[in-house]
């Protein structure tokens, strides 16, 4: 696995794609101010949380036998598209019911829905469930580069349709979300279309293939434990937004979401790296020797991701107030500070989000899930310390002290499952950056 040479096709197109989704936020910002700001950012977040209970792990638990020829590509797609229609169905059928009951009040009060903004919301839902199932599904089958070149495509798009309503004058709320759910169903059915395109046969068990009852619900079984990993790592990336909103406001929470939107672009650099971690602790289990290498990719990965991001925090803190003050109003200016007390945290949790790619490759994914519920259980309580006095900057201490002990435990548990010792881990090498 050439690590260097992956990992950097896939930051090309995750920076080209950071930038375009910052020129998003920063139209979005510009023509909502700070409360629509809020407002946005946290309809996109209960429609990441959303997607995410409904996933039930029918992307990540794709990996292993998709990987290693267990069902053929086709198959599992049908079985994905049959539970993402049927989850999409119970979604719209419960939210419909929710609103004719007038149990609506909380979203429409933190929120700034109405019926137009909450049928966009579902389709962002319903288009983002699909994206994130079938992602996994082309890194099983090593289009490792495809799904972040389709990530760039959709960004790209939404950019071009929030430009051409904000040139319109057009952008309001339910526009910037219309806007994002479309863009989601534009990536999700390229990646649909790719992954059955696919000609791999895999190596399917000899009879008849199985039933597409019995292949969700065996992905289902092996999945959901795992998926409860992406559903506490939401929680304790965005839960300080809705602890924001209850004691300061949906303005406070539209300049937090600024911070975050800005510290977390550096989460590019360690990201790149996940899904060749996933592709490579996915494999076909050997001999010792490859176990071994595997191990030794994974740590060498947990370095090159924690020291670029520690060079990139350094020069962002440094940079901080000038760029903000740049690209957005005055009334944002309150992020800096924010972003500051973020970045520490975002340095560290670099490890967390390599290895967390590793984790699942191996088919374990329920070890970022035990590590995810002890960083939101952090999250929460210094959140609760934090945030009714220190506002959105105690908001962001939190957040760092729970990326430190989400990336501690999962730095603890693999060095456990290699045998490598700390230092083996986290040293950097001369010789990390100077081979592929």
């Amino acid at each position: 696995m050439k690590l260097l040479r992956t990992g950097g096709e896939i930051l090309a197109s995750r920076v080209g794609q950071a930038g375009v989704n910052a020129l998003c936020g920063l139209l979005i910002a510009r023509a909502l101010g700070p409360v629509g700001q809020g407002h946005y950012s946290l309809t996109v977040t209960a429609v990441l949380l959303v997607a995410a209970l409904a996933n039930g792990g029918m992307g990540l638990a794709a990996v292993p036998p998709l990987r290693q020829g267990g069902i053929a590509p086709r198959r599992m797609l049908r079985a994905q598209a049959v539970w993402i229609l049927l989850v999409a169905v119970l979604i719209g059928v419960a939210g419909a019911a929710a609103w004719r009951l007038g149990l609506d009040a909380p979203a429409r009060q933190h929120l700034g829905w109405d019926p137009a903004l909450a049928a966009a919301a579902l389709l962002a839902c319903a288009a983002l469930l699909a994206f994130d199932i079938v992602f996994y599904d082309l890194l099983a089958l090593g289009r490792l580069l495809v799904g972040p070149l389709t990530n760039l495509g959709r960004a790209v798009l939404h950019l071009a349709v929030l430009a051409t309503l904000a040139a319109a004058g057009a952008l309001g709320l339910a526009g910037a979300v219309l806007a994002y759910g479309g863009a989601q169903l534009a990536a999700a059915a390229t990646a649909a279309a790719l992954v059955f395109r696919e000609r791999r046969p895999g190596a399917a068990p000899a009879g008849p293939e199985p039933g597409l009852r019995r292949v969700i619900g065996r992905t289902l079984r092996a999945g959901w434990v795992g998926q409860l990993s992406s559903v506490a790592s939401l929680l304790h990336l965005r839960l300080d937004l809705a602890l924001v909103a209850a004691w300061h406001g949906a303005a406070a929470v539209g300049v937090y979401s600024v911070a975050v939107l800005v510290g977390e672009l550096l989460w590019l650099l360690p990201n790149a790296l996940q899904p060749v971690m996933v592709f490579a602790a996915g494999a076909r289990g050997g001999a010792d020797a490859g176990e071994r290498d595997r191990d030794r990719l994974a740590a060498r990965a947990v370095r090159i991701g924690l020291a670029t991001t520690a060079v990139a925090a350094a020069g962002l803190a440094l940079f901080a107030k000038p760029l903000l003050t740049l690209l957005f109003p005055p009334a944002f200016a309150g992020a800096v500070p924010a972003l500051r007390a973020l970045l520490p945290g975002i340095v560290v949790f670099a490890a967390g989000s390599v290895l967390a790619g590793n984790f699942i490759g191996r088919g374990r994914p329920a070890w970022n899930t035990q590590a995810s519920g002890v960083t939101v259980a952090v999250n929460v309580v210094a959140g609760l310390l934090l945030i009714p006095r220190h506002g959105i900057v105690g908001a962001a201490w939190a957040s760092t002290l729970a990326y430190a002990v989400g990336s501690a435990l999962m730095v603890a548990r693999f060095r456990r499952v290699s045998g490598l010792g700390l230092g083996s881990i986290l040293r950097l090498r001369r010789g990390d950056f100077l081979s592929s």
